[in-house]
């Protein structure tokens, strides 16, 4: 077991050493959606754009450079600005008045950059540089679609609610006990103390639970705000009842209100098992429909009318709205990560497979361990698939072992010829 904990621990060196990360260090950590909002009714709404949130929906191409603007209010001076790149589905370059703000090999995963200190008042230039596939063609053997990036300009405090997340315990006597975290970062050169209040709310109107918690950071410090609650067993999601309760917080630093949320929250225990899959402590026979993710939620609405409850998505970008309606629909979901080296034959030997090649290990791993940062707030989301027809070999040995050093859900490869680095 020690040395298994020493060989995640190289692998997750590895992961934060390569390249992709190091490109730039403005560039953040990923993290599930979140959208700030300036009150209370607007996150209960969930207006988006709102006054923390902007769309940059206009663009102007210009022999593949995508130009748009954003504004840059007074009421942001003394905040942190980030920008979001979702669905670009090519590498990409991403520069902010003329300035380098970040840059990706994979472009199937929404990522976000600091940009704060490359804003100015007023108007602002975005400018997204899509790049060919050349670099990594070897490892996308798939159909990518057309690139039609979703760029959002996101405003949040200087000690900020940086992601989310929750776990679900059922216990005795019809009662689950939810765990929820909320990462805190102080973007600032003093200690900072935040107060974060939170409610759980049964169909907007019954209060289920609810209370407050200090969090004390230090300069530049991050730390992870937890609290829990007993709610009844009765709203558990499952794909019978797919119930939704609503998580809301406020973030309130030296007596402000800086930031709200309200979050969809399905609670649902999960535990793979000898081969199976127990759901609330209830065994499922899951078969896997495969979809492409390039498919619509009326193609989702088909597919469940014809009796579809488990859809394995093929390698490619998810959108987040396609994960969204499972949840509220009640579909099992497994990801695939953006690999599919399959024009490169199975051979391992040099010159063979890339997933053999170790200089391909640092864009497995982040891939992989991508995919599962963004969309672990998902309670769809039961599986998680390594690649598609990529052969085996050192690449996706360690992609296995950096996404069980994150994740509790089950990890599958079907071409990796029943290898150990598949449950």
């Amino acid at each position: 077991m020690t040395s298994l904990r020493l060989y995640i621990a190289i692998i997750c060196g590895i992961l934060i050493s390569s390249a992709t990360y190091a490109q730039n260090l403005a560039v953040e950590s990923y993290r599930t959606p979140l959208m700030p909002c300036p009150t209370a009714a607007d996150a209960h709404s969930k207006i988006t754009p709102n006054r923390y949130v902007q769309i940059v929906k206009e663009w102007q191409d210009e022999e593949g450079k995508l130009h748009g603007e954003f504004t840059f209010p007074f009421s942001w001076l003394e905040r942190q600005v980030f920008v979001r790149i979702e669905g670009c589905a090519a590498p990409y370059s991403i520069y902010v008045n003329g300035k380098l703000a970040g840059d990706s090999t994979n472009g199937h995963v929404a990522k976000e950059i600091n940009i704060t200190k490359l804003c100015r008042e007023d108007k602002n230039i975005v400018e997204l540089r899509l790049m060919n596939n050349d670099e990594v063609k070897d490892i996308e053997c798939f159909t990518r679609g057309a690139s039609q990036p979703i760029v959002y300009i996101i405003s949040q405090p200087r000690v900020r609610i940086r992601d989310v997340a929750w776990r679900t315990n059922i216990g005795m006597g019809g009662v689950v006990n939810i765990d929820f975290s909320a990462v805190m970062k102080n973007e600032t050169l003093g200690a900072k103390t935040s107060r974060i209040y939170y409610e759980l709310f049964l169909n907007d109107t019954i209060r289920l639970s609810g209370g407050h918690r200090d969090v004390e950071l230090g300069m530049y410090g991050v730390d992870t705000m937890r609290f829990g609650a007993p709610v009844p067993d009765s709203i558990l999601w499952s794909i019978e009842s797919p119930s939704q309760i609503s998580l809301r917080l406020k973030n309130r630093i030296a007596g402000r209100d800086v930031e709200f949320y309200d979050l969809d929250v399905a609670l649902r225990q999960l535990e793979y098992k000898d081969g199976k899959f127990y759901i609330n402590n209830r065994v499922e026979n899951i078969s896997w429909h495969e979809m492409s993710p390039l498919a619509t939620t009326k193609e989702l609405a088909e597919a469940y009318s014809s009796g579809v409850r488990a859809i394995r998505f093929t390698a490619g970008y998810v959108r987040d709205e396609l994960l969204e309606w499972c949840d509220a629909n009640g579909v099992y979901v497994a990801l695939t990560a953006p690999i599919n080296s399959s024009l490169a034959g199975k051979s391992r030997k040099r010159g063979g497979n890339p997933s053999n090649n170790p200089r391909w290990r640092g864009e497995y791993i982040e891939r992989v361990t991508a995919m599962i940062h963004t969309t672990k707030r998902h309670a769809s989301v039961i599986a998680y698939y390594l690649a598609d027809e990529s052969s085996n070999g050192i690449c996706l040995y360690e992609s296995y072992l950096a996404a069980k050093a994150i994740s509790d859900r089950p990890i599958f490869y079907k071409d990796g010829t029943k290898e150990w680095n598949c449950d």
